[in-house]
């Protein structure tokens, strides 16, 4: 059996096949003796790994939306009645830092989000629509350049 790239990261398996694509590793000879490489030469390419870092990334951007509204609301009631002092000086500047900071990472995941779901839509289609292309040739089991 050849290296299962969805066990590798994770993805638990599946009782179809819907959303694979089976791809053969020139380099594996599948188990005939004498080539140099070994082990299975199906590959299997699926969506499901990036659809679900797509799904991850939405639930970072939202947490972090969270946690800076959060923020934003802590630092509205902390400034009353302590005008003047050294510390609600700083704790502004390191605010708005903070502010800043978690306004990058909210937008980087949304982002990613929309990204990875479109990657992922793109293996779902086009790798489907390949193996279906790819199944109607037949050349046999010996490659040309053994013919």
């Amino acid at each position: 059996m050849g290296f299962d790239w969805e066990k590798a990261v994770g993805v638990p398996p599946r009782s179809d096949d819907a959303g694979h694509s089976r791809m053969q590793l020139a380099s594996v000879n599948g188990g005939a003796s004498g080539g140099a490489g070994g082990g299975d030469a199906d590959l299997r390419i699926s969506k499901t790994p990036w659809t679900s870092a797509s799904g991850v990334a939405d639930e970072l951007h939202t947490t972090t939306n969270n946690g800076l509204t959060d923020l934003e609301e802590a630092g509205t009631g902390s400034t009353s009645g302590t005008e003047g002092f050294d510390c609600t000086a700083a704790l502004n500047e390191i605010s708005a830092i903070w502010v800043a900071r978690l306004t990058a990472v909210r937008d980087e995941c949304g982002r990613l989000h929309a990204t990875l779901a479109k990657t992922g839509k793109h293996f779902g289609e086009v790798d489907q629509h390949a193996a279906g292309r790819v199944s109607g040739v037949h050349v046999g089991n010996r490659p040309d350049w053994a013919r």
